[in-house]
């Protein structure tokens, strides 16, 4: 009996033991970013500015926004970084409750500062830091920066964004060191996951394929499918339903229902949903205790043929019925 007990205790000591090697040592999971070297053209860049302005909004995250217009669109120097988050910020995000940021992290520069931005750094590890979520020294990034979803930006549409980040002019902006909590900062170090095959740009000519390929790195997908309480995993059979609380100044706020239901899309036509995002092209005043954490004339930016594309692919869903979620 005592032999046994102590061939158990073995054992789990073992693994243990080689858990904590497995994390020490190979977590995050990695690759060594790509050897490539962009070609910057006027077509590659003008891509890419649409792309990191008007789609996945790189500029949007990555620069202080004027809360005083409606939507909060970006402020000069555009990615410049943007002010910390820490204990006394409440999360923006989905399904948040009353906790505040783990720590204390600042949005970085992304300029071609060499220092203090991202000059310095190679076109494999932004594009590694962008789909997997690996900073330059093999750090796991706090997936607030979503890498989770731009893992499905097309290997051609990455190669824009970064032409575009080259043209963004060198902004000097030093941001303090991350500190984040436990067990947060063990958990940020299982989420990266290398991206091994290539990710090709689905043809436009199949406009709800497309549309599926936008509504992903554009984040409707990740913003207006309800998840469970405190979960980032999707409730089942609720996809595009809305309903999905965020926070900002005070106010809980919930994301549109983007299916066919009656509670959705079901009463717009295509023109309605196409004139909601053109009117706010340029945008107007607004109380920053109503405003809105989407930032509308960035979208607005989306050509009319991207638009309507989206609104065929939301239109082909299954209806689903708006349900707010509980906070």
């Amino acid at each position: 009996m005592k032999k046994t007990i102590q061939s158990v205790f073995a054992i789990v000591a073992a693994a243990l033991i080689g858990a904590l090697l497995y994390y020490s040592t190979l977590l995050p999971r990695k690759q060594a970013p790509a050897d490539i070297t962009v070609d910057i053209t006027p077509a590659k860049i003008e891509r890419g500015r649409y792309l990191a302005v008007n789609v996945l909004q790189c500029i949007d995250c990555h620069s202080e926004r004027d809360w005083t217009l409606y939507g909060g669109p970006p402020m000069e120097p555009l990615g410049a970084g943007r002010k910390c988050l820490d204990r006394t910020t409440r999360a923006a995000g989905v399904n948040v409750g009353e906790r505040v940021f783990p720590g204390k992290m600042c949005i970085r520069n992304i300029t071609q500062d060499d220092k203090t931005g991202i000059g310095a750094w190679t076109d494999g590890e932004i594009i590694r830091a962008v789909r997997e979520g690996v900073g330059r020294e093999g750090q796991g990034l706090f997936p607030i920066m979503p890498y989770f979803i731009y893992r499905n930006v097309a290997d051609e549409d990455i190669q824009a964004v970064i032409a575009y980040l080259r043209t963004l002019p060198a902004v000097g902006s030093i941001q303090p060191e991350r500190k984040v909590d436990f067990p947060m900062s063990a958990f940020i170090k299982l989420l990266p996951e290398p991206l091994y095959e290539k990710v090709p740009l689905p043809d436009r000519s199949d406009r709800i394929a497309y549309g599926q390929y936008l509504s992903k790195i554009a984040r409707c997908e990740f913003c207006h499918s309800p998840r469970a309480p405190r979960s980032m995993v999707p409730i089942e059979g609720r996809a595009f339903g809305g309903g999905m609380p965020f926070f900002l100044n005070g106010r809980t706020m919930y994301t549109m229902n983007l299916t066919p239901h009656q509670t959705g899309l079901g009463a717009w036509s295509e023109q309605q949903f196409v004139n909601r995002f053109k009117r706010h092209a340029q945008p107007g005043p607004a109380d920053p205790k109503n405003n809105t954490l989407m930032n509308w004339s960035a979208f607005a930016g989306m050509s009319e043929d991207d638009l309507r594309i989206l609104y065929e692919f939301f239109m082909s869903l299954p209806a689903v019925p708006y349900v707010e979620e509980p906070i």
